[in-house]
């Protein structure tokens, strides 16, 4: 791989991938929404050049860019943390947006396509088909998820790209301003808020930002055709324990109530965290524990929360 395009490039996970493969020399056409997105992270990088274009009007993608490249990451998604999560409209919209960008990559000579899913996709798989269950607005967005990954596959088939899918765990780490469970958990601490969760006995596993950008570089440059990989932190513990450690890092006096909530799902096996597949075909090897990545995120979360953008 020495060229890439990468859509959602000003994102929290996409501005790690530009810097990623932009440390490692590689040409990257940072695609972003528009002149008003902030690129401060990532304009001026060597060897990246960012191009404007709304979601809506991908299907142009190619008359911007013009320039071929190797590989096309698809990252931007609409709605995918908060009440957003449920927008039916908008989460079958970005299926569309993810074939839309599939058309786009191959008239821009890329070799290889490669789409952002998530463990959503799994959960809903196990969860929702089951009788009696009752899915929560998150299946929206896990469903819209399975979609693009079947049907860029299927696409990509028919224009002759290769096509990985990666499966994105918890990603955290600093300049994550989502409403993911890090942040949830340590801005609840943080505030003062009673400290109430799940039992947590599910495993669970989450990978730092770092780890998340290699692993989807490692995708680029050795990932096998039609392969779904699954980006991993390599240690996996049940919930409560990554719990433990958040409080520890932001305070080990709070309180914490586990089984306070009830838990609504169904409990994922180890084996859905095993990103052995990964390692094996692309060299991949997360660097980063949970330990060492939480004592780094929770001062800037805390930051974050004083300054009112969190």
């Amino acid at each position: 791989m020495t060229s890439a395009i990468i859509t959602g490039a000003n994102g929290f996970v996409g501005t790690a991938l530009v810097k990623e493969l932009a440390k490692q020399g590689i040409k990257v056409t940072a695609v972003v929404r528009s002149a008003q997105s902030d690129v401060t992270e990532i304009l001026g990088l060597p060897g990246v050049r960012v191009v404007f274009c709304p979601m809506e009007e991908l299907d142009k993608l190619s008359e911007r860019v013009q320039e071929k490249a190797n590989v096309f990451y698809h990252l931007a998604w609409a709605g995918s943390t908060g009440p957003a999560r449920g927008n039916y409209k908008l989460q079958l919209t970005n299926t569309e947006w993810m074939l839309d960008a599939v058309n786009e990559a191959a008239k821009l000579g890329c070799e290889k396509f490669i789409g952002a899913g998530t463990l959503a996709e799994l959960d809903v798989n196990a969860y929702t088909p089951l009788d009696g269950t009752t899915p929560n607005p998150v299946s929206c967005y896990g469903v819209a998820k399975i979609t693009a990954h079947y049907m860029s596959k299927a696409e990509c088939s028919r224009l002759g790209i290769d096509h990985c899918w990666a499966y994105l765990s918890n990603t955290y780490g600093i300049g994550n301003y989502t409403s993911n469970f890090v942040n949830f958990a340590a801005k609840t601490m943080i505030e003062g808020r009673p400290a109430n969760f799940t039992s947590g006995e599910q495993s669970y596993d989450f990978v730092h930002i770092s780890d998340t950008a290699r692993g989807l570089s490692c995708i680029g440059a050795a990932g096998k055709k039609n392969y779904a990989y699954y980006i991993g932190s390599g240690v996996v513990t049940q919930l409560k324990e990554y719990i433990k450690m958040i409080r520890d890092a932001v305070d080990p006096s709070i309180q914490l109530n586990l089984g306070a909530i009830p838990f609504n799902g169904t409990v994922q096996p180890e084996s859905i965290f095993d990103c052995s597949k990964l390692m094996n075909d692309t060299g991949y090897e997360p660097h980063v524990s949970f330990q060492d990545g939480i004592a780094e995120t929770v001062p800037w979360i805390r930051k974050q929360i004083q300054e009112g953008r969190l």
